[in-house]
C-alpha cells in the first residue's frame, strides 16, 4: 500500500484559521465537522488545528525587543617576557595571552 502526501489547499487553510481564531469552537467538534466535509482523518485535522493555534500564539507571545549587546572591556595583552628559542623571532604585539598551567597561547 503506497502512502501518498495530502496537502491542505487554500479553502481548507481557510477553514483551520477561522476554527483556530475563534475560540469558542469546540475543537473536537469542528475537526469532525471539517473531516466529514473534506474527506479528512479527523485525528490529523485536531493535530493539524492544535498546532496551527500553537504556533499562532507562539507568534503573537513572542517580544519584538531588540536587547542590546553587553559592554565588555577589551583585555589588554598581558605584558610579560617571554624567551624565544635560538633561531626563532618575536615581532608585533599579541593581541591576546591565555596563560594555562602548563602552557601559554599567543594570539596576532
Amino acid at each position: 500500500m503506497e502512502k501518498t502526501v495530502k496537502f491542505y489547499s487554500k479553502e481548507e487553510q481557510k477553514e483551520i484559521l477561522r476554527i483556530v481564531n475563534d475560540r469558542t469552537i469546540n475543537v473536537r467538534t469542528a475537526a469532525l465537522e471539517f473531516s466529514k466535509k473534506y474527506n479528512r482523518n479527523i485525528g490529523a485535522v485536531e493535530v493539524k488545528i492544535y498546532k496551527t493555534r500553537r504556533t499562532l500564539d507562539g507568534i503573537k507571545k513572542q517580544p519584538r525587543v531588540v536587547k542590546a549587546a553587553p559592554i565588555v572591556e577589551q583585555q589588554q595583552p598581558a605584558d610579560i617576557g617571554i624567551e624565544v628559542p635560538d633561531g626563532m623571532t618575536f615581532e608585533g604585539t599579541p593581541k591576546r595571552i591565555m596563560l594555562h598551567s602548563d602552557h601559554f597561547r599567543i594570539y596576532f
